[in-house]
């Protein structure tokens, strides 16, 4: 009778044996040695293949670490390669930001210290600034342009903020647009009859007066805005600089400049600009495409965020609000220092005009204020005036005959842009620079899904194509005001942090700006001797004023953010090393054997 096979051991064939050989044929002396032989066999499998497999696990394990060494010592290289570019590039900031920022901000620096003529405060102001020139600390750099630039500054003896505006010699293009009517509104009549014959056209006589814009930016407050407005960006002081040498990198020693309060939410055209910064919506116009990355500190859960309907009330009414007491219907206007004065149609109203201040009250937006009036007109109550000048976003039909509806179209153009991601209503396909039909009517798109039709439909009255039946800004506000304020308190939901501009990577450390006064500007010599290899730094460092001791680089100061050291201003440490290479110079010529005459080379050639 056959034995069932063992499960244990599944190499044992001894019953496949023994049915083979027969019952009868095998005792059970030889089953067991049968047993034995397959439990051996067994055993030298097993050892086998535990062998084989131990090999194998080794060998998986010393690719394995290679393949790990390799990729440490390529990520090392890595590293190292770009900590080496990173410094480069970090070099060529700092140099750049050393030549474009930190010498024009240090003439400004220096002009309004060296000034002759005092800084004037706006007399209508209730509180004084008490700014003078000598107690004006620069922070930072807000903005910078072909003209002058934007600082942010601080009264060191009231530590309070403002934005400083300084700016050179205005110089417009010569390009003329439209033709100038006969008749513009504004006659002109001449002093004698020579000075009529001599007299240059209004264009030339503006491009050749100085400071054209910023003079008429401080008569417009000084004149017309006066006390000022809750919503539009007040002037605190002016000043003048004249004589005193050159301020900017060109020859110029005429400068002006204005002192404001200071908006810490920057433009509305930043807010756009950050919550819109990638499509939300399907793909934009090619024109519209904006190549800016994530902002920083802005979580990728909210790439796609909008910006609030609550708030967008908020900018419209008071945005209104500040216009009718610009165009003389506000309820301010009734005071005695604005009684009978002209409508200021600021013609300049868009996105980077609309300033944003913190309201300093807990869960409220940003308090709007409306600024830059450079360009500001001043027409006779209910009339127009023509000009050539105005917008380049979105021109009304009724350009170029300027009135206070004016202002109304530009605002509704502002919100326009802030309902649509950021998006511009377009006329035609034709480029921006040219002359449109301005009976066009734009093609108006459909608003952002989030925001509801009520607010939709209000936001349509100040774009009204026909001037005559667009309304202005004080019907407007009487319009919405009763439902906005509502539902601003109910729909509130604050601006995200990553909206609000970063100003810390653009201020100036202490010292910074002094360092540069006292003489630490880099020379050209100076940037060519640091390219070069094999030469010798050191002589660049006396020549500029820069630091690095033992053959190093000259150290150029850092811009905001790096710490300044104390050796880089140090006429000492320049003098000192001048003096320790002059040594070497001389050990050198010691160590070297003397000279034999001329005499004695001649006998020497001779023998």
């Amino acid at each position: 009778m056959a034995q069932p096979e063992k499960p244990d051991n599944r190499w044992d064939w001894s019953d496949r044996v023994v049915k083979i050989l027969g019952d009868g044929n095998v005792d059970e002396a030889a089953r067991k040695k049968l047993g034995t032989l397959f439990a051996e066999l067994e055993a030298d499998v097993e050892a086998h293949v535990n062998e084989e497999i131990d090999e194998s696990f080794l060998e998986v394990e010393k690719l394995r670490k290679e393949s790990a060494e390799r990729a440490a010592k390529q990520k090392a290289l890595e590293e190292a390669g770009e900590g080496v570019f990173e410094a480069q590039l970090e070099r060529k900031r700092k140099k750049k930001f050393f030549k474009e920022v930190g010498i024009p901000t240090a003439q400004h620096l220096r002009a309004i210290r060296q000034a002759t003529v005092p800084i004037r405060h706006n007399k209508w102001r209730k509180h004084n600034a008490g700014i003078t020139s000598q107690n004006i600390k620069i922070i930072g750099l807000l903005g910078q342009g072909g003209f002058g630039a934007v600082y942010l500054i601080e009264n060191t003896d009231t530590k309070v903020q403002y934005a400083m505006k300084f700016q050179g010699l205005r110089v417009d293009d010569d390009v003329e647009w439209v033709k100038k009517p006969e008749l513009t509104g504004a006659p002109t009549p001449p002093i004698t009859p020579s000075s009529e014959a001599s007299k240059l056209s209004e264009r030339i006589m503006k491009q050749r007066h100085l400071l054209t814009k910023r003079f008429n930016e401080t008569k417009c407050y000084l004149r017309y805005i006066r006390s000022g407005h809750p919503f539009i960006c007040n002037l605190e002081a002016f000043f003048d600089h004249r004589g005193g040498g050159p301020i900017f990198s060109i020859e110029e020693d005429i400068a002006h400049g204005h002192i404001f309060e200071y908006c810490d939410w920057g433009t509305l055209e930043d807010i756009v600009r950050k919550y819109y910064e990638t499509p939300r919506y399907g793909v934009r116009r090619r024109g519209d495409i904006r190549s800016h990355s994530r902002p920083p500190g802005m979580p990728i859960k909210y790439k796609h965020a909008a910006i609030p309907e609550a708030f967008i009330w908020h900018v419209y009414l008071q945005l209104m609000d500040g216009l009718s007491f610009l165009h003389g219907d506000h309820e301010l206007n009734k005071q005695d220092e604005f009684h009978r004065r002209n409508q200021v149609v600021c013609v300049d109203i868009k996105l980077d005009n609309i300033f944003l201040k913190d309201s300093g009250v807990p869960n409220t937006y940003p308090t709007v204020k409306i600024g830059d009036f450079g360009e500001a007109m001043f027409v006779p109550y209910g009339e127009t005036r023509w000009s050539e000048l105005g917008t380049g976003v979105c021109a009304p039909p009724d350009e170029p005959w300027f009135s206070a509806k004016y202002d109304v179209w530009c605002a509704g153009i502002a919100l326009y842009i802030m309902t649509h991601s950021g998006r511009q209503p377009n006329r035609t396909d034709k480029m921006l620079n040219e002359k449109e039909d301005l009976r066009m009517k734009p093609r108006w798109t459909g608003p952002d899904p989030h925001l509801s039709q009520v607010l939709c439909r209000e936001l349509q009255r100040p774009r009204e194509m026909d001037v005559k039946k667009r309304w202005t800004a004080i019907q407007i506000v009487n319009r919405i005001k009763p439902m906005a304020e509502p539902r601003i308190r109910s729909m509130y939901r604050e601006l995200q942090d990553w909206a609000k501009p970063d100003l810390s990577a653009d201020k100036f450390e202490d010292g910074y700006l002094e360092w540069i006064q006292e003489g630490g500007v880099i020379s050209d010599s100076e940037e060519d001797g640091e390219d070069d290899d094999g030469e010798d730094n050191e002589d660049d460092e006396d020549a500029g004023g820069g630091a690095g001791d033992d053959g190093k680089d000259t150290d150029v100061p850092g811009p905001p953010g790096a710490p300044i050291s104390k050796k880089q201003s140090s006429k000492k440490q320049r003098e000192e090393r001048s003096k320790r290479r002059r040594e070497e110079e001389e050990q050198e010529k010691e160590n070297l054997p003397p000279a034999r005459s001329s005499k004695r080379r001649l006998i020497s050639s001779l023998k």
